[in-house]
């Protein structure tokens, strides 16, 4: 049985949407409520599955109930009625934790339907919202992980504990040097160039090459060494060697074998 909350500012809405779903076997309309602060009481009241919540509450109730129900980490979903079709109405509630939503046009049938999809963890949008929800989802990504890798870089106040061939193999990098360039300097094979470069990622924290860099930038700056220029071709692993310097306390043998 889906446990239904109806938080619409009109008691008649509210009655005609309880009447409606009355007939409908696997639901349950539990109470009502008129405001955020009334529906949020409501769920420490009762045991709920779904609110069906309209956009018109006062004093933007919707979206503060929305986020209010979102954070408290209680389980219940939100589906929001009263929408226009809006790429960015129905973006901001999405992004405040909505399960769903229903437009304007939408049928009765459309609500039970969506009803079932939200309380079973269904999420459908049309595909005039779809195209704008993949594009918004992929920039939050790009902002989440940028601000993540930017914090732990930021948080470094010692030296990452590479190994160090992993300095080196990153000062390397640093210098604008491909797997293949370094493979040729250091006498190694590809593979374990991949191999160190996957480790230096993986101890760092970060997504790529480029955020690996700019971590080497401010660990080499902080030791005063120059960096941004492309070391010369040299005769292998004890020429690399010589060019690489680590930051303080770090000792390392550069021509000993990977």
């Amino acid at each position: 049985m889906i446990r239904v909350l109806v938080v619409h500012k009109v008691r008649l809405t509210c009655d005609l949407t309880a009447a409606a779903l009355h007939n409908e076997p696997d639901m349950k309309v539990v109470d009502f409520a008129h405001s955020a602060e009334e529906a949020l009481a409501k769920l420490d009241k009762h045991q709920i599955d779904v609110a069906v919540v309209n956009i018109n509450l006062p004093d933007n109730g919707a979206l503060r109930f929305t986020r209010a129900v979102t954070r408290s980490g209680k389980g219940v979903k939100v589906l929001i009625s009263g929408l226009i079709h809006s790429k960015a109405a129905v973006l901001r509630y999405i992004e405040e934790g909505a399960a769903g939503y229903v437009v304007e046009e939408d049928s009765l049938g459309d609500l039970v339907r969506k009803i079932r999809r939200v309380n079973a963890n269904e999420f459908h949008v049309s595909p005039h919202i779809g195209g704008a929800l993949i594009a918004r989802l992929a920039e939050l990504k790009r902002r989440v992980n940028s601000v993540r890798t930017m914090s732990a870089l930021e948080s470094f106040h010692e030296p990452a504990e590479l190994t160090p061939r992993e300095w080196e193999i990153l000062r390397l990098i640093e210098q604008g040097m491909s797997n293949q360039e370094i493979a040729n300097s250091l006498v190694i094979e590809m593979g374990t160039v991949k191999n160190h470069v996957h480790n230096i990622l993986r101890k760092l924290d970060v997504q790529s090459r480029k955020h690996a860099v700019i971590f080497a930038r401010q660990q080499f700056a902080r030791n005063g060494v120059q960096t941004g220029q492309k070391a010369a071709t040299r005769g292998p692993a004890l020429a690399a060697a010589q060019q690489v310097a680590l930051p303080t306390g770090m000792t390392t043998a550069f021509a000993k074998p990977a």
